[in-house]
């Protein structure tokens, strides 16, 4: 199962690849619109596989990251969405804002994909919610957005950061996640905002 492909771009339209990898062998790759419009002939890309095998059909999708490709594994694991249908909530809904939906119970913004309606966006809301709490997505979770309704006020980026230092540490995941949204803003240097996730975890343990 193919599930990494790096390459040159031998062409794109719309929602579809052809890259060819150093083997010389070129590979069509199902893509956002977004990545398809943003690529050009010839640009060096890596994308993250996903693989959809059927018995008359082995269609690949790609990815940039792999927190992209695991929102859209978890879109296609829903009743009633495939991969063409989870391709095209991808199309329209960046990762960060389809996050955001799914947390502010925003069913209103998957009813903008063609093809899902209001009753299929009610449940894909219920059913991204319950995913993400299993299995959170830090680059993504809207908790951790500037300016979010938690009163964050930190980038994913510097978010990264505290977090790398506190898994290094042997916390997990989760217990990360859970004091992250408290320690600390942008005014805060990283130092501060790592000892203030450190008080807030070691009553955890």
């Amino acid at each position: 199962m193919i599930a990494y492909l790096e390459g040159h771009v031998l062409r794109s339209e719309d929602n579809l690849i052809v890259l060819k990898t150093s083997g010389g062998v070129g590979y069509a790759v199902h893509v956002s619109k977004h990545l398809s419009v943003k690529v050009s002939p010839e640009e060096f890309l890596t994308l993250h596989i996903y693989t959809n095998v059927r018995e008359d059909d082995l269609s690949l999708y790609g990815f940039l990251s792999l927190d992209e490709k695991e929102l859209f594994t978890m879109l296609i694991k829903t009743s009633g969405v495939g991969p063409k249908l989870g391709l095209a909530v991808i199309s329209v809904l960046s990762p960060r804002q389809l996050v955001n939906a799914v947390h502010q119970g925003n069913a209103e913004s998957f009813s903008q994909v063609p093809g899902i309606g209001k009753k299929t966006a009610a449940k894909l809301c219920l059913d991204l919610k319950d995913q993400l709490k299993r299995h959170p997505i830090l680059n993504f979770e809207s908790g951790l957005e500037a300016g979010s309704e938690t009163g964050v006020t930190t980038t994913s980026k510097e978010v990264d950061t505290v977090f790398s230092a506190l898994k290094n540490l042997g916390y997990s995941e989760k217990e990360i996640l859970a004091v992250l949204r408290e320690s600390g803003s942008l005014e805060e240097p990283f130092e501060l905002r790592l000892k203030k996730a450190l008080s807030l975890l070691t009553p955890l343990r």
